[in-house]
C-alpha cells in the first residue's frame, strides 16, 4: 500500500474486483488486499502482485480462470475478489496471448530480454538483473539437465543455470518471431 505523503490523504487504491471485468479484456493488477493475512500469502505465492498482466478466460459461480504473466491460474470467486484491476487500452488480447518466457523456449532457441515480471521482487529480481538479464540481452537455451530443471542460458559470454520458477519470471520475444 502506498505511504502517504506528511498530513496528505490516504490515497484510496482498492479499485474493480477482477471478478467485475469481461471476459478476454487485457487488465493489470493494481492492487492486492493483504488482509487476511492467509489469503494475501496465497495470492503472493502464485505471483499475483501489482503491475501483473492479466486477462480474464472464464468466470463460473465456484471458480475464475484467467492467464497472468504467461501462466494460467484458477482461483475461487472470492479469492479473485481481493485482486483489484485496471483496463490496459494500449495492450491486446493478442499481445497477452503472445507473452513468451524464458522457460517456454527448447534448447538451441535464442530470445532476447524484454523485462522481467513485476511478480519478480526483491534479491531475487536484483539476482537476474545483475546476471544480466536486462531488456534488450540476448539469450540463448544452451541445455536442460538430465532431469529437467534447471536450464542453462547463455547470455552475455557466460553460462547461468536457472530453475524453470525463475526463468518464467523472464520475458523474452524470441529471435525468430522478431525477424518475421
Amino acid at each position: 500500500d502506498a505511504i502517504p505523503e506528511m498530513g496528505g490523504p490516504l490515497p484510496a487504491e482498492r479499485g474493480p474486483s477482477l471478478n467485475t471485468f469481461p471476459l478476454n479484456t487485457p487488465l493489470i493488477i493494481t492492487h492486492v488486499e493483504d488482509e487476511p493475512a492467509i489469503l494475501y500469502a496465497q495470492l503472493s505465492a502464485q505471483g499475483l502482485r501489482p503491475g501483473v498482466r492479466v486477462c480474464v478466460l472464464e468466470k463460473t459461480p465456484q471458480q475464475i480462470r484467467f492467464r497472468a504473466d504467461g501462466r494460467e491460474h484458477v482461483l475461487a470467486p472470492m479469492l479473485a475478489n481481493n485482486l483489484s484491476a485496471a483496463l490496459l487500452p494500449e495492450v491486446s488480447l493478442k499481445d497477452l496471448e503472445d507473452e513468451v518466457f524464458l522457460n517456454s523456449l527448447k534448447p538451441g532457441q535464442s530470445a532476447r530480454v524484454l523485462g522481467l515480471s513485476p511478480a519478480c521482487r526483491g534479491l531475487e529480481r536484483r539476482r537476474l538483473l545483475d546476471l544480466g538479464f536486462v531488456p534488450g540481452t540476448a539469450v540463448e537455451v544452451e541445455m536442460v539437465s538430465p532431469g529437467g530443471d534447471p536450464t542453462a542460458y547463455r547470455l552475455r559470454g557466460t553460462v547461468v543455470a536457472l530453475r524453470s520458477e525463475q526463468a518464467g519470471l523472464i520475458r523474452v520475444q524470441p529471435l525468430e518471431a522478431a525477424a518475421k
